[in-house]
């Protein structure tokens, strides 16, 4: 059906970074609300890590503080697992997705099964143009449980769009609108796909009927 219409030059025009630009983060700094986020053993290195991150700042004096507050011995297990999700997220939104993947895959190796490592990693694998893979761990995260579901079927639709499967990328930008109606980005994106459908058809009406 919508692979079966969509021309070639349309499927170019596809954003590279569209994930990466909507990085799931844990709810509480989705909520942008620091005070929500305890880390247990943490300092005021950590406090302010978390709180710079949630107010946008992914500069250089929020990646040094993240890396500072990375350094406290006093961090329990999960303390450090949180704080290195925040600082691979810094990565992620500096373009260094390498930096980023590894800070998730400390985490995966405390915990294979950490839905949001495992979103942000395939927001990394994106950026660095490893669609396949982040398909892979997008699929993984969604059936362990993410805090923002809407996002991951938004980021493997870009990701599965970038490879052809259009048909695919169509179905996971439905979804994320059917799970949260009326969020801006499906709604483009599915804006998108219909222009190009149109356009597609304009184009086969307008050409002049073959000679015999």
């Amino acid at each position: 059906m919508v692979g079966a219409w969509l021309p070639r030059r349309f499927r170019a025009g596809i954003p590279a970074l569209v994930v990466a630009a909507l990085v799931t983060i844990t709810p509480a700094l989705a909520q942008r609300d620091s005070r929500a986020v305890t880390i247990i053993g943490g300092d005021a290195y950590s406090a302010r890590c978390i709180a710079n991150v949630a107010a946008g700042d992914f500069g250089d004096i929020t990646l040094d503080t993240c890396t500072r507050a990375l350094r406290n011995p006093r961090l329990n297990d999960e303390g450090e697992m949180q704080l290195l999700i925040t600082r691979g997220i810094v990565h992620l939104r500096r373009g260094n997705g390498e930096a980023a993947i590894a800070d998730f895959d400390v985490v995966l190796e405390e915990d294979d099964e950490h839905a949001e490592a495992r979103l942000n990693r395939a927001a990394a694998l994106v950026q660095l143009g490893q669609h396949g893979p982040a398909i892979a761990e997008i699929t993984q995260a969604l059936s362990l449980g993410v805090a923002e579901p809407h996002k991951a079927y938004f980021n493997r639709a870009a990701a599965r769009e970038a490879l052809g499967d259009i048909r695919g990328a169509y179905e996971d930008y439905s979804t994320a609108l059917e799970i949260q109606p009326d969020w801006g980005p499906a709604s483009a994106e599915l804006a998108r796909f219909a222009r190009g459908r149109r356009d597609h058809l304009a184009n086969v009406l307008s050409d002049p009927a073959p000679q015999q």
